[in-house]
């Protein structure tokens, strides 16, 4: 009991009056209260026994000294006391006041702790809940965030979900199944942005065309500022499209070919595909669908087919365009993202379609037939080269190409002009040209690099030595040149072949269509006609060294060297047939005379004029030479009438020495004389006076049977002086006859 109760109490004792004893027991009723809400019953009886002793103490002293106070003093304690017992009851019905009181007190707290415990559980329920509809509702936004193709905030929202929230709750089932689903859920995310990657591939390829429409196009025009810029600057000649100073020169032409009026890609799909797999780890099978996609997009370009024998050149130059944008775009992408595309990778696919390329080019330019469409194609062909070239890619495999382009076009002008060749050979009529007028003249020999000779006739109207066929030629090989070199323009000084592309086909086009032509009418037996082809051979192989000339100066200025038309050697060797074919025809008319001949070995009398069938012949030879064999030049026809003399002379001996002429008078060998003679006299007055040797056999012949001694034929000196040509079984054969 604390010091102010117990101060309290005494002094509420002392002051109590027996008569007053309710006054008291009001101001004791608080006192007792704050004891029994203190639970010190027990110390408040110990300190009343306490201050009852107390008393009874003093009590006893005072009544040691005083009865009579104490006797009073007595009957007061006596009144306290049963005013203490009725206190007692009192704080007795108080304290059961209490007590039940406390009761209600302890059952409501109770229920309130109960209570506060039921919230507090309702919090944390309730917190709980939040928690679990903040994951769910994380797990909705993903959703959300794809559908709205902000793919990254969906992945990090993941992350967050898995590293963070979902830790919070794994004590439930749900967030275990929902941990199990994150990496389906992160495909998920994956798929929707390959997805709408795919379908940005499907879109740039249907642009394709057009950025490569585009490339070409600011391709050409950069070559046309250029050779404005080269004829302005002659020192830029040597300098080509794309090196770095016409890049320099060109910046303020530059032209962002994916982003203008008519085209623009956005290659955020590509880039935001590219990032979602770096985070995945998937980095690798991104690159792999990539590149089989992109694979399967180069081989659906490769398989569009087109055909240029209907002049279709613009499937042929959407055919490049597509090429051309689609590695336009693959350049784009190398050097706007890292570890993705390499060059080398971009670089294997370029190889893989460029064999594919130059294979269906040279395949549709077969059908091309049109020198207008293959100068066109030409011209595309170039561009997609240089833009090509222009944007990194090697492009040394399409030298196959331009090479293949040449060649198809100089098959194309050889087959248009050997048609021209074999008609203007069939046309021909083998006769020497005339010209009536001047201009006509000039033309002619503007055409054939002609120059006249002795042959040619004063005044017009002329007769010119070749037919209608060599000017007519000549023109179309010279239109062949110049459509060639045409066509090859510029071009020809990168690319060497060029200049043996036309040198071979021009060798052709006159070995197989010109000579091949003229060879085959050798069978003729017409002789003006063989004549003819003789003197156009000729002037076949002077035109040869002329078009060498010509070639040489169309070549490329850096190449240097000896240009050879093999075309030369076969006309000389056919004009050497032809030259042969006069021979077996003018011997075969000497046979036909021969074969009228009717020699008496043994004649009663001598004549004075040669024999009639030599008569003839000779007339017929002389005939031959001043018409026919004409115009023919002098070494060609002195090597015919050497051969037909010859022959000639070789078939007059062969009748003296015929077994059937068993005998031969004087009379014969004065005829012989005669005849030998008249065919010396003959051949002396032709060209060569050398043509005469053909008699010197039968001349020999003649000088030995008409010899006083005939064994001078044995002595060596004389022999070999007089009779050189003579056989010892022919001058036996002779004596015996």
């Amino acid at each position: 009991m604390s010091d102010p109760d117990q101060q309290q109490l005494h002094s509420l004792v002392l002051s109590a009056e027996l008569n007053s004893e309710n006054e008291n027991v009001e101001q004791l009723g608080p006192i007792i209260k704050s004891i029994y809400d203190t639970g010190r019953q027990e110390a408040f009886l110990e300190q009343l026994a306490t201050f009852v002793r107390k008393k009874e103490g003093e009590i006893e002293r005072m009544c040691n000294s005083n009865y009579q106070e104490f006797v009073q003093s007595v009957d007061q304690l006596l009144k306290v006391r049963q005013g203490t017992v009725k206190l007692k009851n009192k704080i007795i019905d108080l304290n059961y006041d209490v007590q039940k009181s406390g009761k209600k007190v302890a059952a409501k707290k109770k229920e309130l702790i109960q209570t506060r415990k039921i919230q507090k559980n309702i919090d944390e329920a309730v917190d709980t809940l939040q928690l679990c509809l903040h994951v769910l509702d994380m797990a909705n936004r993903v959703n959300y965030l794809v559908e709205e193709r902000k793919y990254y905030s969906a992945l990090r929202t993941l992350e967050e979900l898995q590293t963070v929230h979902l830790r919070k709750v794994f004590q439930y089932e749900f967030a275990r199944h929902m941990h199990e689903s994150i990496p389906v859920m992160q495909n998920s995310v994956k798929d929707a942005v390959t997805k709408e990657m795919k379908e940005w591939l499907y879109r740039v390829r249907e642009v394709s065309r057009q950025v490569g429409k585009i490339a070409m196009e600011q391709m050409s025009l950069r070559q046309e500022r250029w050779k404005v810029k080269v004829s302005q600057n002659p020192e830029l000649r040597s300098v080509p499209v794309s090196s770095p100073i016409e890049i320099v020169m060109n910046e303020e032409n530059e032209f962002n070919i994916i982003n203008n009026d008519e085209v623009r890609i956005d290659f955020k799909p590509l880039y935001q595909c590219l990032h979602i797999h770096e985070e995945l780890g998937k980095l690798s099978e991104f690159k792999t669908n990539y590149e089989e996609d992109r694979k399967a997009q180069a081989n659906l370009v490769l398989s569009q087919s087109y055909t240029l024998r209907e002049n279709n050149e613009k499937g042929f130059e959407a055919f490049l365009q597509d090429v051309v944008g689609f590695f336009v775009i693959e350049q784009i992408i190398v050097q706007s993202t890292q570890n993705f595309r390499t060059r080398g990778e971009v670089d294997s696919l370029w190889n893989t379609v460029i064999a594919k390329v130059v294979k269906i080019v040279a395949e549709s330019l077969d059908d091309c037939r049109d020198p207008e469409l293959f100068q066109q194609i030409k011209i595309s062909l170039f561009t997609f080269i240089q833009t090509l070239e222009d944007y990194g890619y090697n492009v040394n495999t399409f030298t196959d190409l331009v090479l293949i382009v040449f060649q198809k076009y100089s098959d194309m002008l050889k087959h248009k002009f050997s048609v021209d060749f074999h008609q203007t050979i069939i046309d021909d009529d083998y006769m020497p040209m005339q010209v009536s007028f001047r201009e006509e003249y000039d033309a002619v020999v503007d055409a054939c690099w002609f120059k006249e000779d002795n042959r040619i006739s004063q005044g017009f109207p002329k007769i010119l030595p070749f037919s209608q066929a060599y000017p007519s030629c000549c023109l179309d090989v010279k239109n062949f040149v110049d459509q060639y070199y045409q066509f090859a323009e510029e071009d020809s000084k990168k690319y060497s072949y060029v200049d043996d592309i036309v040198q071979q086909t021009l060798d052709h086009l006159l070995i197989d269509h010109v000579d091949g032509a003229l060879r085959g009418k050798l069978q003729s037996t017409n002789m003006s006609q063989i004549v003819q082809i003789i003197i156009n051979l000729e002037y076949f192989e002077n035109a040869c060294s002329e078009l060498e000339k010509l070639l040489k100066a169309k070549r490329s200025s850096h190449r240097g060297g000896k240009i050879k038309l093999y075309a030369i050697d076969e006309f000389r060797e056919t004009r050497k047939k032809a030259e042969k074919r006069i021979f077996e025809l003018v011997n075969s008319k000497i046979d036909d005379f021969l074969e009228l001949a009717d020699y008496d070995w043994i004649p009663e009398s001598t004549h004075e004029y040669p024999s009639p069938f030599l008569q003839d012949m000779i007339g017929f030879l002389g005939a031959l030479i001043s018409s026919t064999l004409y115009n023919l030049p002098v070494s060609i026809k002195t090597f015919i009438y050497f051969d037909a003399l010859s022959h000639l002379a070789t078939s007059i001996r062969d009748l003296i020495l015929n077994p059937d002429v068993k005998k031969i008078n004087s009379n014969a060998i004065i005829n012989f004389d005669v005849d030998v003679t008249f065919l010396e006299n003959f051949a002396h007055g032709l060209d060569d006076p050398n043509i005469a040797d053909a008699f010197l056999e039968l001349r020999q012949i003649v000088t030995l049977l008409q010899a006083e001694n005939a064994e001078e034929y044995l002595e060596p000196s004389l022999r070999n002086k007089k009779y050189s040509l003579l056989r010892p079984t022919d001058v036996v054969n002779l004596f015996e006859k």
